[in-house]
């Protein structure tokens, strides 16, 4: 069979030279001269589109035909699309045959043809020449053929696609491929599910198509029949694994974070300043630094957001009917991956813990897995501490409490375990405090005095969280300072289900109150009208209120520090040696002295109460409270919780005799309530894999360490110059040297050398001329 050689282009004219012929080599420079003046070219562009049309047609017959073959005619595409805008007559034509050849010989086609022809109408649809819907509808259809690259590519073309209606704010654009990728999402065929599937997660997390509608839509693919789409919907949901593990926290507002990104320089402003710069060492090593810190900030702005998954979780339409049908999957007898049944747990505690339902069966489902030597068990720990919240009823936590500490709290168990066990149950009873009862408290209270700090720090954290949920269920000794009155923050709800409605904010009493007395002296003396008093406000009086009321605060957060510090009669840990030989009733004695010689009277106590409460309405109700005038007020509720309100409000000696582990648990119960405040108030896997003595590290991994800690660190010890020469010797460099430089250096040595090694030179020359091998003499 002979080879089928391509058509020939048609002949320039006689007698003068084409302008096609002086530019057929190049064709990006053609369409340059295209683009400038069409008109006066479209005899060149006639005779390029009649070079495609004809190669097609061999192309038609032969479709296998490898690219090399017809690179010219991969050329001519490119240009094509390049200048169809200002011929659209033939644009039309031009696309309608591109779109023809991939419907019918798409997977007969080589992959780098098929692909130049997919780049050719994604050029011409975003110079409107092509339907948009049109081409999507094409590229679903080609997702059948397997080509991966290709794949990506028509992911990637649709999602930029999106995001260029998306800042033209084309509304009307965007809501007709929603529809089409919703309908495609319902596809029998699974590979055009699961691009439909992509393109919907893709253009949730960037804003595109941010709306309940697509986030039931990708909750639908939970219970695909591909295992794949179900993992990755499921995925979308629950976030990034780091998110999970609470290795990434957020201490800055977005506000200020937006704020710093302004600020800093562009790669662009950083190479122009060090170009027209004098280049001395230092500017060229903070120009590396600073390459090297922009390159982190791009990879940080892509991770994936909380609010992203938050957002999509609040955005479902019956998360109860989610959840149970999750649940109905994980109760049948299919047998699935454990991962994909891990997936699914986690997906259930995180509905059950945001939207606080009550999938009661759920909690005993997970009774099989609390063993210590189950795969993953931190992790179901943690999905069963999300799942719980003050809504469920209390038997049903008690139950699964009882379970974790029968499974993990017991001597037969290494520490490790018994110190996730007990960090566990601290985590769910921060979110349900009313499963807790006497006698779990009280047997979980006495590993306070366990041989292992693990263990032994994580039960006084235990006790400590107690201590604000309910004093009552431990022991007297336990308890801590007893608070004076009826202290209306001490617990979230007085029953079961039962909140409780205030009118005004607990523990605004804590705020200066002199703002307020300033703002009315200001209203009595001021007798002008409003407008006036916006006219002689000025920028000076502005700025001292404000350095005013940072002294305030800065003020309070001593005097907070202060008692902090000052508490001398708080104690969480018992001394050793011969007092833990003393018996309860002896503790509980002195705890009785300790509290009558400290306690006021019952009429001062009513009082003070009375008159914190007071002044707690009067600053909720004349005021308007800032973000950190709330998070104050929430410090001096947890420190009231420990230490007790009079010693709070009075001040006390220095606790000198406090330890770092004392304050370690303060701030661990006060960063407990904090995390209840959050974006989704769960609690994080690095709070149930907490250990406050880490185990001892094998050599491999300290080296591990060590390597990770050179990254981006210049080497120790004297720098290498660069330079051609550098690091030989003299020795080596004159061997390379052209002999006619040397000859005089060498004539010189020859003529000083003494007698002796002249005849040592000529002895060795006489023997290597017999065969023998010189010796010394």
């Amino acid at each position: 069979m002979t080879a089928t050689a391509l058509p020939m282009m048609p002949p320039a004219v006689s007698g003068k030279k084409s302008r096609f012929v002086m530019s057929e080599s190049n064709l990006g420079l053609m369409q340059e001269i295209v683009r400038k003046d069409p008109e006066s070219y479209k005899e060149e562009f006639n005779e390029q589109l009649y070079f495609y049309t004809q190669t097609m047609k061999l192309l038609q017959l032969q479709p296998a035909m490898h690219k090399l073959e017809v690179q010219s005619l991969l050329d001519t595409i490119i240009f094509l699309a390049g200048v169809a805008q200002f011929y659209p007559t033939e644009a039309k034509e031009f696309s309608a045959h591109l779109q023809t050849i991939l419907r019918e010989q798409a997977p007969g086609l080589d992959a780098e043809v098929r692909m130049q022809f997919c780049k050719a109408l994604v050029c011409l649809r975003n110079k409107n020449m092509v339907e948009p819907l049109e081409i999507t509808e094409l590229f679903f259809e080609l997702t059948k053929v397997e080509d991966k690259r290709l794949r990506k590519f028509i992911i990637t073309s649709i999602g930029a696609h999106l995001k260029r209606l998306y800042l033209k704010k084309n509304a009307k654009a965007l809501s007709k491929l929603q529809n089409f990728c919703l309908t495609k999402l319902k596809d029998s065929r699974s590979i055009i599910a699961r691009v439909a599937q992509l393109i919907l997660i893709d253009a949730f997390r960037k804003q595109y198509w941010r709306d309940a509608k697509t986030a039931n839509a990708i909750a639908e693919c939970c219970f695909h029949k591909l295992p794949k789409m179900q993992v990755t919907a499921m995925k979308f949901f629950l976030g990034s694994k780091e998110d999970e593990e609470g290795i990434e926290v957020d201490s800055e507002d977005d506000e200020e974070a937006a704020e710093k990104d302004a600020e800093q320089k562009t790669l662009k402003d950083i190479m122009q300043s060090y170009r027209n710069a004098k280049k001395t060492k230092k500017r060229t090593k903070d120009f590396e630094k600073a390459k090297k810190m922009l390159s982190k900030k791009r990879k940080s702005k892509k991770g994936r957001s909380k609010e992203c998954n938050l957002l999509a979780i609040q955005l479902l339409y019956d998360p109860q009917a989610l959840s149970d049908r999750l649940f109905g999957m994980l109760e049948q007898k299919k047998i699935d991956k454990f991962e994909i049944r891990l997936f699914r747990i986690a997906l259930i505690a995180r509905l059950a813990g945001i939207h606080k339902l009550q999938t009661l069966g759920f909690y005993s489902y997970l009774h099989r897995y609390m063993q210590p030597r189950q795969r993953d068990v931190t992790r179901i720990l943690l999905y069963a501490a999300q799942a719980c919240h003050d809504l469920v009823p209390p038997d049903t936590i008690e139950q699964l409490l009882r379970c974790i500490a029968q499974e993990f709290i017991t001597d037969r168990n290494s520490p490790e375990a018994i110190t996730v066990g007990i960090n566990a149950i601290r985590e769910i009873l921060a979110n349900c405090p009313f499963a807790a009862t006497e006698e779990l408290m009280r047997d979980l209270a006495e590993y306070k005095q366990y041989k292992n700090k693990n263990v032994s720090m994580a039960a006084r954290g235990l006790v400590a969280l107690c201590r604000t949920l309910n004093p009552k269920l431990l022991k007297k000794k336990d308890r801590g300072r007893p608070v004076d009155g009826k202290d209306e923050t001490a617990e979230e709800y007085r029953a079961y289900a039962a909140p409780i409605v205030r009118d005004f904010v607990p523990g605004a009493e804590c705020l200066d109150d002199e703002q307020l007395i300033d703002e009315d002296e200001e209203k009595s003396g001021s007798g002008s009208d409003e407008e006036e008093e916006w006219e002689d406000y000025s920028e000076s009086e502005e700025s001292e209120e404000i350095e005013g009321d940072d002294d305030e605060e800065e003020e309070g957060d001593e005097e907070v520090e202060e008692i902090d510090d000052d508490d001398e009669e708080l104690e969480f840990d018992e001394e050793d040696g011969e007092d833990e030989e003393v018996s309860d009733e002896e503790g509980d004695e002195d705890d009785e002295r300790e509290i009558e010689a400290a306690s006021p009277s019952p009429s001062t106590t009513l009082s003070t109460s009375t008159n914190a409460a007071e002044k707690a309405a009067t600053i909720s109700n004349d005021r308007i409270l800032t973000q950190a005038e709330f998070k104050k007020i929430r410090q001096w509720q947890i420190k009231k919780h420990i230490l007790g309100s009079k010693r709070l409000a009075r001040g006390g000696k220095k606790r000198e005799h406090l330890t770092n582990d004392d304050r370690l648990i303060e701030e661990e119960v006060l960063q407990t309530f904090q995390t209840r405040d959050t974006s989704d108030g769960l609690p994080r896997l690095n709070a149930i894999e907490h250990f406050h003595k880490k185990k001892k590290e094998t050599k491999a991994e300290r080296l591990e360490r060590v390597e990770e800690g050179r990254e981006g660190r210049e080497d120790y010890g004297k720098k290498k110059k660069n330079g051609p020469h550098v690091g030989r010797t003299n020795r080596e460099l004159a061997k390379k040297k052209v002999f006619q430089m040397v000859r005089a250096k060498k004539r010189g040595q020859n003529r000083q050398r003494s007698f002796r090694d002249q005849q040592k030179s000529l002895r060795n020359y006489l023997l290597r001329q017999s065969g023998r091998k010189p010796g010394n003499m």
